[in-house]
Formats: structure tokens, sequence, C-alpha cells
């Protein structure tokens, strides 16, 4: 693991806070590349390399989605990377979806396709709405 990470669900990803403006994330993990994650998005996304940070129209983050070379951790204990059953079995806040564990209440999603969680995303309130 490069990083560990303490998560609050709905608050924010280690120092940076969901409503945080793009420069004041930068502040905090450095520079980043900028993409167009889909053609639908409404402003790029940065790629920090451990995590992509995505943005709304006014260039706020609304989400957070960190990969499996970061540990995540939502009040001390390890959310991330686990396997999708042992996920289940130690948080009841997210049930079973298509791509993996979803929380509607906690605004988080693991991208599981195959069983073997490679990212998690963590949103602001509402982001699954």
């Amino acid at each position: 693991m490069d990083m560990r990470l303490n998560v609050i669900p709905l608050v924010g990803v280690g120092s940076v806070r969901f409503g945080m403006s793009r420069g004041q994330i930068r502040a905090v993990w450095g520079n980043a590349e900028e993409f167009q994650k889909t053609p639908e998005a409404t402003a790029a996304t940065d790629d920090f390399g451990f995590c992509h940070v995505y943005y709304d129209g006014n260039n706020c983050c609304e989400a957070i989605e960190v990969f499996d070379d970061a540990e995540v951790l939502i009040e001390g204990r390890k959310v991330f990377p686990l396997e999708t059953e042992e996920m289940l079995k130690l948080f009841p806040e997210f049930e079973e979806d298509d791509d993996g564990p979803i929380s509607f209440r906690w605004a988080a999603a693991v991208y599981a396709p195959d069983g073997a969680a490679e990212s998690i995303l963590f949103g602001k309130e509402g982001y699954f709405e």
C-alpha cells in the first residue's frame, strides 16, 4: 500500500472535502492530469494516480474514486481493498449491486465486476440520486 486514507462518508476522503475547488484539492494532493472521463461529463476529471476526482459544473468536488494502491478506512476499519463478500459482512451499509457493493446511505460504491474490488467511489450527499 502506498497510501492510507481515512474517509468520512458524505464529507470527504483524507483531507479533501466534497465541495472543495479543483485548486484547493491540487494544493492538498499536488498536480493532476486532467481528462474527460465520459462525453457527458460537465467538467474534466483529475487523475492523481491513486484516485480520480470528479467535479460538478462549478469545478467543485462531487466524488472521489480511489484505486487499489491506496488503503481506505472508515472509523478505523479497512473498507478497501477487501473482497466484496467480506465487505458486505463488515459494513451493513453496503448491499450487493451488479458491479459491486453500493451504499446509498453513504453515497459509496465499489467497482468489482469480477468479485475483486478494483476501486471504491465516495460522493457527496445525494450523488446517486
